[in-house]
Formats: C-alpha cells, structure tokens, sequence
C-alpha cells in the first residue's frame, strides 16, 4: 500500500505518456518497442479511464446538469472531485513507476483510452499522447480473424461493426492534436518499414532520445518470431502468456487475401473519405462496382421480400 508522499514521489517529474489507437493497430507491438529503453516503464494495458473512472466522471457529469440533489455533487466541489479521480489514476500510475523507479517516462497503453483523452487530459494536462494509425481494411481483417477464435468476447464479426469502430477512434484519437501540443501521430505501415528511425522520434519526443544503435537493439528484440515465442526479456508483462495470433505483424498487406471483394469494397465506402485523408488508397474501382452491385441486389431482395411479408400480413 502507498502512502500519499510516496506516490507523489513516484510520479514527481515523470511523464505521463498514453498510447491509444484502434485495436489491432498495433499498440502492443508499439508498446513493446518503446519499453525497451531504460528510461521507459510499461504495464499491461490498465483500461483505467475508459472502464473505471470514465464512468464515474460521466456520472457526475449527468447529475450536475440533471440539477438532480444526489450523489458527489453534494459533497465535492469541482476541484475536489477532480482531485478524487486525479488521486485515484495516480496512484495506478505510481504503481507502474514503480516497476522501474529509475525511469522518467510512465507509458501506459490501452487502445480504448483513445475514446477518454478528454478526461485524460482534465487531470493530467501535461499528459502526452502517441496515436497509432493503421489501413482500416488490415485491421477489420484482424478483428475479423480474432473474433472466430482467441477475441471473441470483444471483437466483432461483423465488418461493418469493426469498420465503424475504426473510423470512430481513429477520428477521436486525431482530435487530440488541437487540444494539447503533446500529440504523436505514427502510421503502422511506416513504423514496419523504418522501425529504428520511427522509434528514434517518438522516444525524442516523449523525453527519452534514444540512439540508432539502440533503437535498432529494439526492433531486434521485438522481432515477430520473438514475440509469438513469447522470448522477450524485461517486457513490461509476460509476452508468452499471450495468444500467438496477437502479433500478426508479418505482414501489412493480409487483408487483400483475407478479406472478399465485396468486404474490401464495404470498408472503403464506409471508411472512404477518413481513408483519403490519410494516404490509404482504394482497391482498383472495378472491383469495387462488383461488390456494390453484390450489395444492391441484396439490398433489393430484402427489401422485396419484406414487402411481400407485410402484403401477406395484410391479406390476412
């Protein structure tokens, strides 16, 4: 148990970095990577805003603009209630520091926190971000291939549900930007090709400049045959108790075989303009009209077929 001074202690000139993104971006693989310099500490993701305080917070929120005369509101002030979260999210932060007393940045990586950066930064202003974005069709065809096996519980079958999910975070987690100048944006195709130089900036960044020598030691070390081995040393959590299908990283162009025509052409309609706008290209558009005309004629006879249950409905 901590007491109060040792957490302040434990946190006293640290920063405070959270790395979000989509899942099945690459966040853990990234997290590995950064983990391996001596002035970073890591853990395993924490969901500490999105699923513990977030909701606490949203509480308060409703009830302060209800004007309903229950609950914290009654007791706390403003400040003091963001105290109480702040307290609370420190000494898990603490907790990490403690990992590795030595370290001068506490990286904490839940993808879903990409969603609570908001209440992130209303009690940590000084918090840095790392938003890692990855091609929607690479990651809708993991989540795909995860739902039917190890990721059941929370990975969607379903395209158009993962697809949704995709623009959703990806478009909150680039909102970031404007709100605090602490803000690193690194595509996953860029971070698999160069692993060394991207690395050497986002360690700079967040305060822990890195050599090239060592950063390539890194990407040595979190190489994908040593991870689905669950071979790497000193990581913030142990790698070999993770399903092996957790680091698909070989490969950033799977989904071309993995996905069909008309989902390939699903994903870049809905997804089409966020796609654009990040350098993500459409398929050839023959393909694309294929999978459309697919879907219209599905679309037509569901909707045929629904016309003839409601006419038989009526002439009952």
């Amino acid at each position: 148990m901590l007491m109060q001074d040792q957490v302040e202690s434990l946190l006293r000139g640290k920063r405070l970095v959270f790395l979000v993104g989509a899942p099945r971006s690459g966040t853990t693989w990234l997290q590995l990577l950064l983990s391996r310099s001596p002035q970073v500490v890591s853990a395993q993701e924490t969901h500490l805003f999105n699923l513990y305080l977030r909701p606490m917070v949203g509480e308060w929120n409703r009830i302060r603009q209800s004007g309903e005369r229950i609950g914290l509101n009654q007791t706390l002030s403003e400040e003091e209630f963001r105290q109480l979260i702040r307290g609370a999210s420190g000494y898990a932060l603490a907790r990490i520091a403690q990992n590795k007393p030595s370290a001068d940045v506490i990286l904490e990586k839940t993808p879903n926190h990409v969603q609570c950066w908001r209440e992130i930064l209303d009690v940590w202003p000084d918090a840095h971000f790392i938003h890692i974005i990855r091609d929607p069709r690479s990651v809708v065809s993991s989540l795909l291939v995860a739902s039917r096996s190890w990721a059941s519980q929370w990975a969607s079958p379903k395209v158009t549900v993962n697809c949704e999910r995709w623009i959703s975070d990806v478009t909150s987690g680039r909102q970031i930007r404007s709100a605090t100048p602490n803000y690193q944006e690194v595509a996953f195709q860029e971070l698999l090709t160069n692993v060394p130089d991207v690395l050497m900036g986002l360690l700079a960044g967040i305060g822990a400049a890195s050599s090239r020598a060592e950063c390539e030691r890194y990407a040595e070390e979190c190489n994908i045959e040593n991870l689905k081995a669950g071979n790497l040393k000193n990581a913030p959590f142990d790698v070999g108790k993770m399903h092996k299908e957790s680091f698909r990283i070989g490969s950033s162009e799977s989904w071309r075989d993995e996905l069909s025509t008309w989902e390939i052409a699903l994903i870049e309609r809905l997804a089409g303009p966020l796609m654009l706008e990040l350098g993500f290209k459409p398929v050839s558009r023959s393909k694309m009209t294929l999978a459309f005309l697919d879907l219209d004629r599905m679309a037509a006879n569901s909707a045929r077929a629904a016309k003839r249950r409601i006419k038989a409905l009526i002439l009952r």
